[in-house]
């Protein structure tokens, strides 16, 4: 299901994408430094779709990290809380072990 989930998804995206990248093949100039008129800076050739792709590509990492930084208190919590529920399943499988369990009768007799 997932996966016929993601191909419904990921086809049109890429198909979108790859479109978007053929029609925006020409060359633009792209210059690291647009204030220093007197001494021009290194400038470079590149297809348009680039510093588009690349800058959604950024975009996407930085939002991604910015929100893994932000919910890891709430990672730590869960953590903590299965970390305890651990500890008391131990407990709980130490204290029946050690407990004298008396044998119930069978389940004809209750009742």
């Amino acid at each position: 299901m997932k996966t016929l989930l993601r191909a419904i998804i990921l086809v049109p995206v890429a198909v979108t994408l790859i479109s978007f990248a053929l029609a925006n093949r020409t060359s633009i100039t792209l210059r690291l430094d647009p204030f220093d008129i007197l001494n021009p800076p290194p400038t470079f050739d590149v297809p348009l779709f680039l510093p588009i792709f690349v800058g959604m590509i950024v975009g996407i990492l930085l939002g991604g990290g910015t929100m893994w930084i932000s919910q890891g208190r709430h990672r730590r919590t869960v953590r903590m809380h299965l970390r305890t529920i651990e500890l008391q399943r131990r407990q709980l499988d130490e204290r029946t072990k050690t407990q004298d369990t008396r044998q119930l009768p069978p389940a004809s007799f209750i009742g």
